[in-house]
């Protein structure tokens, strides 16, 4: 009919004139941009502390072998060869299965609304740091944090503090306003263009960070108690951690937000490169590179958090806090320890290195939904700059519930919502249609014929099996875990209006809509760097 034809023309019109990276290497450095962002800097070293030291390795490793480089894979081929973000092509492969896409790039676009909350933090930071005097200098971090930069009574842990959200949210706080405005005005100008802004933005936005890491590592291992804290970081063996479901948890959601997998950025990124590029090796170089980063920024943080501890005559164990007390209570407090001037020079290097990994990630993540739009409307992909512009102020406009008092609670809702329940239902569903309804097999030889490159024999199987098998289990702990309270003792209408509802029910209701209402796709001929396969019409 007239609707199906209209769909087809708009899957095949296109492909020729979609944004491409101008080289590999390009590719490879948004990839890693996009994996490579705050978790690897503050939340993962946290995470080898709390969960048994250099123990937590173990079930980081097997997360990264058995669920982190296999799942990075299959999105890489699915946005390669079919030259489409993840909606459009999972619909090309099965009419029925578009709606995962759709729940996938809902997570993408959850993620960067919340992401850029932290980010306007940053801001605040920088800003302050180029003062004569840094507001933190005299101990009082917390205080700047949580009073000044939140607009909060004290800390969160602080037991007379009143119960969260009680009594709602409170006024958006002007400044986190205006730094919220200033990462999104930022985020456009490196995707209003596609491929080709970003790839002129990421030359800067991803190298950097790794000089400024470097500059800190030199500063930290020549301070006093450095050593102190690399062996808290190294050589701290808890097997007992291990048995703990938590670690594993944790281990798993650390690889898929490290990896930027099951939310659409992947395959979005990969549908603007050239059908010939070798994706296995794309696979390993992006997979070990976010890992090591990770591994990387341990070093760098528990050189300062030793130094702290000596400074303040007190175990590392005292001073290392998890969550976001970590990144802007402990490393401002550790920084302003190197007096008058060098103190806002290390400063200002290291707010300007979280912002790059910060906007990196931001502007990948904001690109999924923006490539599923362009995809499905021939009109947005003609105007991208109006759909990037529209995106960007979507993700604004719901951010701004963030910059309240309460806001600092609705992110840790909507992150643990997220990283329990939407990436892990994303990805298990992508992880099971493609093996066991197209079939991996499948995918993996269409992607050997186009670029000659796969992953291996193991491949298939560990996607039809192993991956959906351990998805099953971590989300049946975590319901588990729901069954026995509500989350942070929140109340329950916070947790449905920013957990259940935006995390579970809507992108559920996308996969059950999608199965209900195919979306028939032709897929365009193979050749040239168009998509592969064959046209064909997929019945529902």
């Amino acid at each position: 009919d007239a609707a199906a034809g209209g769909s087809a023309a708009a899957a095949v019109a296109g492909v020729e004139d979609r944004p491409k990276w101008g080289s590999t290497a390009e590719f490879i450095l948004a990839a890693v941009g996009s994996a490579v962002g705050l978790g690897n800097l503050l939340r993962f070293p946290f995470l080898v502390f709390s969960h048994g030291g250099a123990a937590f390795l173990v079930p980081y490793v097997l997360a990264v072998l058995c669920l982190g480089i296999p799942v990075l894979g299959m999105e890489l081929m699915l946005g390669q060869v079919l030259q489409r973000g993840v909606c459009d092509g999972l619909a090309m492969l099965h009419a029925r299965a578009w709606g995962i896409g759709v729940a996938a790039t809902l997570a993408s676009f959850l993620l960067a609304s919340y992401y850029s909350i932290i980010m306007a933090w940053v801001w605040c930071f920088l800003v302050a740091s180029v003062n004569e005097v840094m507001p933190w200098s005299d101990g009082r971090a917390a205080d700047y944090f949580y009073g000044d930069v939140l607009g909060q009574q004290g800390a969160p842990t602080d037991a007379d503090r009143p119960r969260p959200l009680a009594s709602g949210l409170g006024p958006c706080k002007w400044w986190l306003v205006m730094g919220l405005m200033a990462n999104w005005v930022l985020c456009f100008a490196c995707v209003y263009n596609g491929a080709k802004s970003a790839g002129k933005a990421i030359w800067i936005t991803m190298p950097l960070p790794y000089v400024l890491l470097f500059v800190l590592l030199v500063k930290g291992a020549t301070l006093p108690g450095a050593g102190d804290g690399l062996q808290f970081y190294l050589w701290q063996w808890r097997w007992a951690a291990i048995a703990d479901g938590n670690t594993w948890v944790d281990a798993v959601a650390q690889i898929f937000f490290g990896l930027s997998i099951a939310c659409g950025a992947m395959p979005a990124y990969a549908s603007g490169c050239s059908t010939r590029e070798k994706i296995g090796r794309n696979t390993w170089i992006i997979g070990l590179a976010n890992s090591a980063t990770s591994l990387y920024a341990g070093f760098i943080i528990f050189t300062f958090l030793g130094h702290l501890a000596r400074e303040q005559g007190t175990s590392v164990a005292d001073v290392a806090q998890g969550g976001w007390g970590l990144a802007f209570v402990v490393y401002p407090t550790a920084l302003a320890l190197f007096g008058p001037g060098t103190g806002q020079f290390f400063a200002v290097c290291f707010w300007v290195m979280i912002l790059c990994l910060g906007v990196d990630s931001a502007f990948a993540l904001i690109e999924a939904p923006i490539c599923m739009v362009c995809d499905r409307f021939p009109w947005c992909a003609e105007h991208r700059r109006l759909t990037a512009a529209v995106a960007c102020l979507s993700c604004f406009l719901v951010g701004l519930p963030m910059t309240t008092e309460g806001g600092y609670f609705v992110i840790d809702i909507m992150d643990t919502y997220v990283s329990r329940y939407t990436l892990i239902i994303a990805g298990l569903c992508e992880c099971v249609f493609v093996g066991h309804v197209y079939g991996a097999d499948r995918l993996q030889h269409e992607a050997r014929q186009l670029c000659g490159s796969g992953l291996g024999a193991w491949f298939p199987p560990v996607i039809k099996w192993v991956v959906p098998g351990i998805l099953v289990s971590m989300l049946g702990y975590n319901i588990q875990q729901e069954a026995r309270g509500t989350y942070g003792g929140y109340p329950r209408w916070a947790i449905a209006v920013f957990g259940w509802v935006p995390c579970v029910v809507v992108p559920l209701s996308f996969m059950l809509y999608g199965c209900c209402r195919p979306l028939h796709l032709v897929r365009p001929e193979a050749g040239g760097d168009g998509a592969a396969g064959h046209d064909r019409d997929r019945g529902g």
